[in-house]
């Protein structure tokens, strides 16, 4: 059976009233109550459909907008894990980290960093967790890479953890040694050297480029 059209506007509204970074979750839930041809036809009238936060840069999504320039837009979490819960991204369409360049990441921790200082400033936050999920199996769910900043207080019911795993000496340094291979890789093309004010002769390099290996689209 077909999904009629106010079925699939109705689908629409459910999606448009969930966090952006949940609307994924949502769909699955949804599809997985609709028939194979349903499904289709759903596929259908969602294929031209804008990922959720390329739609609020260009305003066609109303949002709580706490900051905004060329490059990165910050909003308010409609479904906050505290009061102040922003979300940072970059307006141009990523879906994880590494489809970032350089400049792009740099500029958005910087106002990642803004962001936060804004929270203890505005709010009187006693702290804030800077949070990612980069990737599927990192927990993402949104479509566009953000950047969660959350403020934070003591005896707030924000939870944040995991269980430490234990590993061997072993394994650790088989670990270090396969990271330490591919951060070789790392081609700097600018390097400038820094003084630390502590140790005049002790000269240290500072990448300030690196060569990105191309990655697809997780979603």
């Amino acid at each position: 059976m077909a999904l009629t059209a106010e079925k699939i506007e109705e689908i629409k509204k459910k999606l448009i009233s969930t966090s952006p970074e949940k609307q994924q979750e949502k769909l699955q839930e949804i599809v997985a109550n609709l028939t194979e041809d349903e499904i289709a036809d759903l596929q259908k009238a969602l294929s031209g459909s804008q990922c959720p936060f390329c739609s609020m840069v260009e305003g066609q999504i109303p949002v709580k907008k706490v900051y905004e320039d060329a490059q990165v837009m910050a909003i308010l979490d409609i479904n906050p894990a505290n009061k102040g819960h922003t979300l940072v991204f970059p307006k141009n369409h990523a879906s994880i980290m590494s489809q970032l360049d350089d400049k792009t990441i740099n500029h958005l921790f910087k106002i990642v960093n803004k962001i936060s200082i804004a929270l203890f400033e505005s709010l009187g936050v006693e702290g804030t967790n800077i949070l990612i999920a980069n990737g599927k199996a990192a927990g993402q769910t949104s479509p566009h890479v953000l950047v969660n900043v959350i403020p934070r207080s003591k005896g707030d019911q924000v939870s944040i953890g995991w269980e430490p795993m234990k590993i061997s000496e072993k394994e650790m340094s088989e670990i270090q040694q396969k990271i330490i291979h591919k951060t070789k890789e790392i081609k700097s093309t600018d390097e400038v050297p820094v003084i630390r004010s502590s140790c005049p002769s002790d000269e240290v390099k500072v990448i300030k480029t690196r060569k990105r290996i191309p990655t697809g689209n997780f979603f």
